[in-house]
C-alpha cells in the first residue's frame, strides 16, 4: 500500500519546498509563517498523486497499487479541511499581519483581526442567503449546513479556477511556439521592455515620496538626542530600508527639502501606520519590477548575441553576460540553442496544443463525448491510466496557476526569485491551495464514470440541491468564453477601447505601429542599460567582451552612439552627438534608403564585412 504513497507524497513534498525556497527564503520567517506556506503548497500537489490513485483504484481490478478505501477518504477529509482552514482563515490573517503597517506585533495582530472579521462578516451574509434557500430546498440541518458551506466554496473557487485554466489552455502553447524562434522570442520581449520600464519609474517615483518623509524624519529625530522619542526606533528600522540608489537621488534631486524640519506633533500612530504600510508597498514593487526587469534584460542580451551569431559569417555565439549556455563551445552553442533547442520547442508547443484541444473539448462537450474519457479507458494497464491522469490533471493546474501569475488583475502582487514578500507569498499560496480541490472533482466530470471515494463524499455537497447541480454541470461549458478573448487578444483591444491602454491605436495597422516603436524604444533600452552595466564593470553580469569578432565590434560601435548622455532615468532619451551612425526611424522608403547609405559608411568606417547594427523592427 505504501510502496506508491510515500514516494508520491515524499516527491510532493520536494517539489513544495523547492519551489518555495525558490521564491522566499523561508527558513528567515518563523514557524507561523513557514509551516502554513509549506502545507498550502504541499496538500495540492498531494492531490496530483492521490487523485488519480482514488479513481483507478475503482475502475482496474488488480492495480501495482492497493490502496484501502478508509485511508483515502481519511486522506481526502484531512486534505480538504486543513486546505479549507489555510484558505479562509489562517493564511488570510497572516497575509493582512505582514501587510500591516503597525510597527509592534501587537499592533499587527489586532489589525490583521479587523480586517478578517469585515471580511468574514461578508462571508456570512452570503451564507444567511444560502441557508434561506437550503432551507426552502432541502431542509435546514447541521449536515446540510457544513455540505452547503463546501458547495458555495467549491462553486466560487470553480468559476475562477476555470477561468484561469481556459486563459493557461491558450497561452502557454502560444508561448512555447512563439520561444520556438529566436527571432519571435526577441521581438516578443523586446514589447515588454517600455511598459515595464514604466511601472519601474513609477513605482520609484512613489517609493521616493514616501523615502524623502522617512529621510526628514531620520534627520529630525534619529540622533541619540531624540532616544525618548517614541517613534524613533521605527523611523530608523525605515531609514534602513531605503535602497542607496534612491536615497542618493533623493540628495541629488532634493538637496533642501531633505534638511527640512518636522514637528513631533505631526508624527502620530496613524500618520506613521500609514506610512510604513505605504512605504512597504511600493518599496516591494521596486523590488519586483527591478527583478523583472534584470530578468528580462538577461534574456533579450543571450537572444541578441544568438541572433547576431546566426547573422555573422563565423557562426560562433559570444555571450556578452554570464549564462549556463558559455558552457558549450561557440559553435556547439550557436546549433544547440540557435536551432535544435528553438525546434524541440516547437515541437513541445504542438503536444501542449494537443493537450489543451482534449482539455477543452471535454470540458465544453461533456463527460459522454470526452476524448479524455476514451483516451483513459482504451487501456486496462494501470500504469498507463495513473500517468496519463497524473499528467493531465497536472497540466490543468499548472494552466490555471500559470494564469494567476499572469493576469494583471493580480499585479499588486509579485513573485520575485528568492526575494518575494510575505504578503505575495500567502496570496498566491492561498490561491494554489484554494483552486486545486475544485479543478479535482471538475476532472472527475470528464469521465462517464465518476466513481471514487472522492466522488461518494465530495460529491454529496455538490449534489445537495439541484442549483448546485446544475451550476457545477455548466460552469464547464463556459470555458470558451475566456479561450475566444485570449486567442483573439480581446482582453488587449477591450483595454484600448476604455481608454486604460497608453497606446491607444485602434486599428490593426496602428497596432502593428505600435509594436514597432515599442520595439525600438525597447532596444534602446537594452542598449542603454548594457552601456550603463559595462562602465560600471558589473562583474556579476558581463563577461570581457570580444572585440575580435567583425560581427560584434560595429554592433559594439553601434551600441556605444546611443550613450553619448545618460540621466538616471532608465528609458529617457538619449542625445547622440553623432546623428549620422543612428539609422533612421522615419517610416517608408526614405527611411530605409538612409538606412542603407548609413550602414555602407559604417563599413568602410570599420572594415566590417557584415551587416551593421538597426534599430528598426527586426
Amino acid at each position: 500500500m505504501w510502496l506508491v504513497c510515500l514516494p508520491c507524497f515524499a516527491a510532493s513534498m520536494f517539489l513544495s519546498l523547492f519551489g518555495i525556497r525558490y521564491y522566499i527564503r523561508i527558513l528567515r520567517y518563523p514557524a507561523f509563517l513557514s509551516v502554513p506556506v509549506v502545507l498550502a503548497v504541499f496538500m495540492p500537489l498531494s492531490i496530483i498523486f492521490l487523485l488519480p490513485i482514488d479513481y483507478i483504484s475503482h475502475h482496474v481490478k488488480h492495480t501495482f497499487f492497493e490502496v484501502p478505501e478508509s485511508v483515502i477518504l481519511f486522506l481526502w477529509k484531512s486534505n480538504y479541511w486543513i486546505t479549507f482552514f489555510l484558505t479562509w482563515l489562517i493564511l488570510p490573517f497572516l497575509q493582512s499581519f505582514y501587510s500591516s503597517g503597525h510597527y509592534n506585533s501587537s499592533g499587527k495582530v489586532k489589525d490583521a483581526i479587523r480586517r478578517n472579521l469585515r471580511f468574514q462578516l461578508i462571508m456570512l451574509a452570503v451564507s444567511i442567503f444560502g441557508a434561506i434557500y437550503l432551507m426552502l430546498e432541502a431542509g435546514l440541518t447541521v449536515g446540510h449546513m457544513k455540505l452547503m458551506v463546501i458547495a458555495l466554496a467549491h462553486l466560487y473557487s470553480l468559476l475562477l479556477a476555470l477561468w484561469l485554466m481556459s486563459h493557461g489552455m491558450v497561452s502557454i502553447p502560444r508561448t512555447m511556439w512563439i520561444s520556438g524562434s529566436v527571432l519571435s522570442e526577441l521581438n516578443y520581449h523586446y514589447v515588454k521592455v517600455p511598459p515595464l520600464v514604466d511601472h519601474l519609474e513609477d513605482s520609484k517615483v512613489s517609493l521616493q515620496e514616501d523615502a524623502l518623509q522617512v529621510m526628514v524624519m531620520a534627520r529630525n529625530f534619529g540622533g541619540e538626542g531624540a532616544e525618548s522619542f517614541q517613534f524613533r526606533d521605527w523611523i530608523l528600522s525605515l531609514s534602513r530600508k531605503i535602497p542607496d540608489d534612491i536615497s542618493m537621488s533623493i540628495e541629488r534631486q532634493f538637496p533642501d527639502a531633505v534638511n527640512e524640519t518636522i514637528s513631533r506633533d505631526k508624527l502620530t500612530v496613524d500618520y506613521m501606520t500609514k506610512l510604513n504600510a505605504r512605504f512597504n508597498v511600493n518599496l516591494e514593487r521596486v523590488v519586483a519590477y527591478k527583478a523583472e526587469f534584470d530578468t528580462l534584460f538577461r534574456k533579450i542580451i543571450i537572444l541578441e548575441d544568438i541572433e547576431m551569431a546566426k547573422a555573422s559569417q563565423e557562426r560562433e555565439v559570444h555571450y556578452r553576460i554570464d549564462n549556463f549556455r558559455a558552457n558549450l563551445s561557440p559553435k556547439l552553442g550557436l546549433y544547440v540553442h540557435g536551432y535544435f533547442a528553438p525546434a524541440v520547442r516547437r515541437i513541445w508547443s504542438l503536444c501542449l496544443f494537443a493537450m489543451s484541444f482534449l482539455i477543452l473539448e471535454s470540458e465544453m462537450l461533456g463527460s459522454h463525448l470526452s476524448l479524455i474519457n476514451k483516451l483513459l479507458v482504451a487501456s486496462n494497464s494501470s500504469f498507463w491510466k495513473l500517468a496519463f491522469s497524473c499528467t493531465t490533471f497536472s497540466y490543468m493546474l499548472f494552466a490555471a496557476l500559470n494564469s494567476l501569475t499572469k493576469v494583471k488583475i493580480f499585479n499588486m502582487y509579485h513573485l520575485v526569485p528568492h526575494n518575494s514578500d510575505p504578503v505575495s507569498v500567502c496570496f498566491f499560496t492561498t490561491y494554489i491551495a484554494r483552486l486545486t480541490i475544485p479543478l479535482s472533482y471538475n476532472f472527475l466530470t470528464l469521465f462517464a464514470s465518476r466513481e471514487s471515494v472522492f466522488e461518494s463524499w465530495f460529491g454529496k455537497s455538490i449534489h445537495l440541491t439541484g442549483l448546485f447541480n446544475i451550476l457545477n454541470d455548466w460552469l464547464p461549458r463556459l470555458v470558451l468564453l475566456p479561450v475566444i478573448l485570449t486567442t483573439f487578444n480581446i482582453y488587449d483591444r477591450l483595454k484600448r477601447r476604455l481608454g486604460l491602454d497608453s497606446w491607444a491605436f485602434d486599428d490593426d495597422e496602428e497596432s502593428g505601429q505600435r509594436a514597432d516603436l515599442q520595439i525600438v524604444e525597447a532596444k534602446r533600452i537594452i542598449n542603454r542599460e548594457m552601456f550603463k552595466r559595462s562602465q560600471q564593470g558589473d562583474p556579476t553580469s558581463l563577461r570581457e567582451f570580444n572585440l575580435a569578432s567583425a560581427a560584434n565590434t560595429n554592433y559594439q560601435a553601434n551600441r556605444q552612439s546611443f550613450h553619448d548622455s545618460l540621466s538616471n532615468r532608465i528609458d529617457n532619451p538619449a542625445i547622440d552627438s553623432d546623428q549620422e551612425s543612428e539609422p533612421s526611424n522615419k517610416p517608408g522608403i526614405w527611411g530605409r534608403m538612409n538606412n542603407v547609405v548609413n550602414g555602407v559608411a559604417a563599413r568602410f568606417t570599420t572594415n566590417n564585412p557584415t551587416q551593421p547594427y538597426r534599430d528598426d523592427v527586426l
